[in-house]
């Protein structure tokens, strides 16, 4: 197979090998070139060390044979079975470690560049019991106020983190503190608080809905 490599920041920007070398973490993105599509996508830390590894099946592909390609040396997500739901691809996670594949996985939804929109975890019943997480991504985004005015603009990476979980738990944190300083543990003081914040102000009715509940995984409009 034909390859190509790219490098990537922990933002998801583009960067040279030479600049990949001074940062902190980064990401080794290996593309078929035949087809385009990427294979492989290694995250490193500064010191050499891959955290994990994801693999992308294609249809002619199957886990067991995926395995015996990989290096069981690190923990890898090998994505399966993908479907495109509403505009969005979503994949299953597979969770392959110490050489033993789990029977427990997620399904995880990503937009058309490949950003992470929301994910569930399903347990060995293949029941959703697992929790779901719903991330809105504030990137460059305008920070409106009550009135309509634009006072500011949000920084690149900053997102909010919604957690649910099967027994109707919920959890909402921010990636800085300068957008709210502590998680918020139930929908209401989420909306007491924030209901005319910089976050909800840019949410229309539906997106309210989709980040603020359990279901669906998939939204129903584009992000």
């Amino acid at each position: 197979m034909s390859t190509k490599i790219e490098y990537r920041n922990s933002f998801g920007s583009i960067v040279t090998e030479q600049q990949k070398n001074n940062l902190s973490e980064h990401f080794k993105l290996i593309y078929d070139l035949n087809t385009n599509k990427l294979k492989t996508k290694l995250h490193y830390f500064d010191d050499g060390i891959i955290n994990e590894g994801v693999y992308y099946m294609d249809s002619s592909e199957s886990i067991a044979n995926v395995i015996t390609q990989i290096n069981p040396s690190h923990r890898w997500g090998i994505m399966s079975d993908l479907q495109i739901i509403n505009g969005y691809n979503v994949w299953k996670r597979n969770y392959y470690q110490n050489g033993e594949l789990s029977s427990l996985y997620s399904k995880e939804v990503f937009n058309k560049i490949g950003n992470y929109i929301a994910g569930m975890g399903y347990d060995n019943n293949d029941q959703p019991t697992r929790g779901c997480s719903k991330i809105f991504d504030l990137s460059n985004k305008n920070m409106v106020d009550a009135d309509g005015d634009i006072i500011g603009v949000f920084e690149d990476g900053d997102s909010i983190l919604f957690g649910h979980s099967s027994d109707g738990s919920f959890m909402a944190s921010s990636s800085n503190s300068d957008i709210f300083f502590k998680p918020y543990k139930t929908v209401q003081s989420f909306l007491e608080s924030q209901s005319n914040g910089f976050v909800m102000n840019l949410m229309t009715q539906e997106m309210k809905d989709y980040y603020l509940s359990y279901h669906p995984l998939v939204p129903t409009f584009q992000l």
